[in-house]
């Protein structure tokens, strides 16, 4: 009788110090899942420029409702000196690859020889879990827009783990639409923002280890269109094409906030534990189309042009370990940083890749190391007059285009690129900076 009570205590001791094993080994698990592993949920909106989000110092235009957006500002930090590309597939194709436009042979998007990512390239995605061991599951859902028409499969074979969206640079209808995935198409009908943010909460809720969305809306690219009613304020705006075609700009506004509100959406569908470990990222590929732009950039270069209507693009971070709330950021940022900084989230590299710097020492500290220098391109879309390069310091910035045509700007002063100082004397400051910027662009 007493060897079986001793029995029984023995077999009782040793159940107690499984269960707290596992529940240890649970705990690290958990621990490894929330404090060095974040989520990350890259937004993108397309052709979104700061004159109608935001409160950019300087413009003071008409602005889109989104409360989801300004959310994520007062809790995270909004860099406003962001530099994307002039068009989508050149930015994208920068983030991807943590390259500049003239290393991937990506500048625009008219020809396939200068829209189209090599299949040579580690993307940020393959980067991640090369690095890990592949502990992030990794999404891209909407815009692809840099692979040629016949390479359906691209995005995977890239080694993204789940594709779904639109292939191209954008759609013909935001209710009939092509949806590609797994190298596959077929037709869809249900309106794009929606269907994007429907794939993104049915995928990360079958995710069981820590997750990399990357969600890239069309919206609010063309066609100009009114967006469901049930997803935006302006119950009168009309359904007629000839009321859309003579007046675009509230119907763009409203793809803006329909958009604002399915992220909301998608946001709310996290568990407090998602939400808790996520690290939201939010960017405009480029700038606001010419015909919707509003000053200061409808006369001084907007999308698709090397001016900052054209490429200064909005950019916030917030979430997981940003510590720095509702702040406003005026460090210079160039597409391929965020590569570098979706590595160092990861605990993929924290070291500078190719062309990016890291912004996550600025996500706890004002005083980071900041670069020195911001650049930006556009080729291949056989156009002289806007083609070229543009390089920016603190406070200078040189745009020099293919037909060889040379502007400079004190942007410290002149923030709107109003005042072409080569077409004066130079003081010697200006000739200074001029100097420099010439000489880092030769460096690159």
């Amino acid at each position: 009788m007493k060897y079986k009570i001793s029995l029984l205590i023995i077999l009782a001791i040793a159940t107690m110090l499984s269960l707290y094993s596992c529940s240890k080994d649970e705990n690290s698990h958990s621990t490894i899942n929330t404090s060095s592993s974040p989520n990350i949920i890259f937004i993108i909106a397309d052709d979104m420029g700061w004159d109608v989000y935001g409160k950019y110092p300087g413009i003071s235009g008409i602005k889109a409702t989104t409360p989801t957006l300004d959310s994520l500002a007062r809790t995270g930090i909004t860099f406003t000196n962001f530099w994307s590309s002039p068009v989508c597939a050149p930015t994208r194709a920068s983030i991807l690859t943590g390259k500049y436009g003239f290393r991937t042979g990506v500048g625009g998007v008219q020809t396939p020889s200068t829209a189209v990512l090599q299949s040579n390239e580690t993307i940020i995605q393959k980067y991640i879990n090369d690095k890990t061991v592949n502990k992030y599951a990794t999404a891209i859902i909407g815009k692809w827009h840099v692979s040629a028409a016949n390479q359906l499969d691209a995005p995977e074979s890239f080694g993204v783990g789940y594709y779904s969206g639109i292939f191209t640079g954008g759609v013909p209808s935001y209710t009939n639409w092509t949806q590609t995935s797994g190298g596959k198409q077929q037709n869809n009908t249900t309106y794009t923002t929606t269907h994007l943010v429907n794939q993104s909460v049915s995928w990360i809720q079958q995710q069981t280890k820590p997750f990399f969305l990357w969600l890239a809306f069309n919206a609010p690219h063309t066609p100009f269109h009114r967006p469901p009613l049930n997803l935006i304020t302006d119950q009168t705006l009309s359904d007629n094409q000839a009321s859309i075609n003579s007046n675009p700009f509230p119907y763009y506004l409203a793809s803006i906030e329909a958009m604002d509100k399915e992220i909301a959406r998608l946001i709310k569908s996290l568990t407090a534990a998602q939400k808790e470990n996520t690290v939201f990222v939010f960017i405009g590929d480029n700038g606001t189309p010419t015909q919707v732009a509003q000053t200061p950039y409808k006369t001084i270069g907007s999308k698709g042009t090397l001016y900052q209507g054209g490429i200064n693009s909005p950019l916030l971070i917030s979430g997981k370990n940003i510590t720095r709330k509702n702040t406003v950021e005026n460090a210079m940022v160039q597409g391929p940083d965020l590569f570098t900084t979706f590595a160092d989230i990861t605990g993929a590299s924290s070291a500078n890749y190719q062309d990016g710097i890291s912004l996550k020492p600025l996500f706890t500290n004002a005083n980071a190391s900041k670069r020195t220098f911001a650049y930006s391109e556009q080729f291949g879309q056989s156009s002289p007059n806007s083609d070229g390069y543009t390089i920016r310091n603190i406070n200078y910035k040189l745009i020099h285009l293919e037909n060889n045509s040379e502007k400079l700007y004190n942007l410290s002063i002149d923030p709107f690129e109003e005042k072409n100082l080569l077409q004066t004397t130079l003081t010697t400051e200006a000739q200074q900076n001029l100097d420099e910027l010439r000489k880092i662009k030769a460096s690159l």
